[in-house]
């Protein structure tokens, strides 16, 4: 096809939607396509939108020297996320072809985890000293004439540290010779560096703030962090969980080729095979107990279908409350014993209620004793109790072991489940049937 062509088509189109669509194109294509765009800014774009595959494709076409101009137009944070997705000589490379100032922005920012406050923030913010006056800040504010700036205004001491803060509002408001000393106000919501984005996302939901500082161990404020960079990571965090929970790739999985599908998956599917081992090894040691009393078998799926549906239940309500931050280290033992005694209880009623089903139709329907309504009924509570200690206790476990909670409520806990609730049913049997 003719280049001019193709220059015209991908230009017509709206350039964030080309990256969303970026990793159907072989690698030939992404590259034309990302050199086809008219302007470097929606090269940018581009590249921050598409699939973590088709960045680095593109990235590892680049001249070094032109990836470092490129690189260091974009916003700082932005820039950052990038770089921190190549490999530690490349971004060496790149740092040290970078304007010493844009270089060493990006080498602070890029310190800290990306899904921290600090990994977060912008360097872009609004100072003023006590001293300052709301005329010096207004005739500042017309002079610099930056429409990026946030509507924030930071005060700080002498050494940096943060004392309060004010609106654009408040500074429109306030008599021209007010000093930011008395136009701010001192109990400001802030972050430290090292907080987690559900934390961050929390206090500017519950503060409604569109932007929060960012400090490190001495107060002093680092960046600050707007709305839209939390949803984003938001979003990215929310998605990573859903995968992660039925064990498929944690980042841009329908833009993983069919090997790359396979070998992200794969692994979590050899989970459920040595779980399913687990499974037969604890058949063929109740084999005596099954091949006397067959009618058991007909109820294991039952009981374990139960079981782990209320195991799942219990670690999704616990995952969501800590990622929502509605469970914090004050009220997690409350919220446990909760989750156990609705478990356990869920275990209670429905075990009464199948067993007593199971006992009446048992000599009619399965030519068994009505004991066999004891087996299912005693089975179901144990497995159902035992499951819910385990989805309930789990997150905290894989937390406290600084895993991602999420994962607990995946194929790991759900064979536990599986595993635990025949043992737990089969044992049942024997006891009770041990005494025919």
């Amino acid at each position: 096809m003719d280049p001019s062509v193709i220059t015209a088509e991908v230009n017509a189109r709206d350039h964030f939607e080309v990256a969303r669509l970026l990793h159907q194109l072989p690698v030939e294509g992404k590259i034309v396509v990302f050199n086809s765009l008219d302007s470097d800014l929606k090269r940018q774009e581009l590249l921050y939108e598409t699939d973590l595959d088709s960045r680095l494709e593109i990235q590892n076409s680049l001249d070094r020297e032109y990836l470092a101009r490129f690189l260091g137009n974009m916003p700082e944070d932005e820039a950052t996320d990038l770089i921190q997705e190549l490999d530690q000589d490349t971004q060496k490379e790149i740092l040290d072809q970078m304007e010493i100032k844009d270089a060493v922005i990006i080498k602070d920012l890029i310190t800290y985890e990306e899904e921290t406050a600090g990994g977060l923030m912008v360097p872009n913010f609004i100072t003023a000293s006590e001293n300052q006056t709301a005329r010096d800040l207004l005739m500042r504010l017309k002079h610099e004439n930056n429409s990026d700036a946030p509507p924030f205004f930071y005060v700080t001491g002498s050494g940096n540290e943060l004392l309060g803060y004010f609106k654009l509002r408040d500074l429109l408001n306030a008599s021209t010779d007010a000093k930011a000393s008395h136009i701010m106000r001192k109990d400001t919501p802030k972050v430290h560096v090292a907080d987690s984005c559900d934390k961050v996302a929390n206090l500017m939901d519950n503060e409604h703030l569109s932007t929060v500082p960012v400090v490190d161990d001495n107060n002093i404020i680092r960046g600050v962090i707007t709305f839209d960079d939390v949803i984003r990571i938001m979003q990215d965090l929310a998605s990573e969980d859903i995968f992660t929970m039925v064990g498929t790739a944690k980042v841009d999985p329908f833009a993983k080729n069919t090997k790359s599908k396979i070998m992200a998956r794969a692994p979590w599917l050899f989970t459920t095979f040595m779980g399913g081992l687990v499974s037969a090894y604890i058949l063929n040691q109740f084999q005596s107990t099954l091949n006397d009393f067959a009618a058991i078998i007909f109820f294991i799926p039952f009981v374990i279908g139960i079981a782990g549906n209320v195991g799942l239940q219990g670690s999704t309500v616990i995952v969501r409350g800590l990622a929502t931050g509605d469970i914090q280290d004050d009220n997690i033992l409350t919220v446990v014993k909760s989750e156990l005694l609705v478990g356990v209880s869920n275990g209670f009623i429905f075990g009464i209620l199948c067993g007593s089903v199971v006992a009446l139709v048992s000599k009619s329907l399965l030519q068994s004793s009505p004991l066999l309504g004891a087996v299912v009924g005693a089975g179901i509570i144990f497995a159902v109790s035992i499951a819910a200690l385990i989805g309930s206790t789990a997150p905290i476990l894989f937390l406290r072991a600084n895993i991602d909670p999420a994962i607990s409520a995946g194929p790991f806990v759900t064979i536990t489940n599986d595993i635990a609730g025949i043992a737990i049913y089969l044992l049942t049997a024997s006891f009770i049937y041990s005494f025919i």
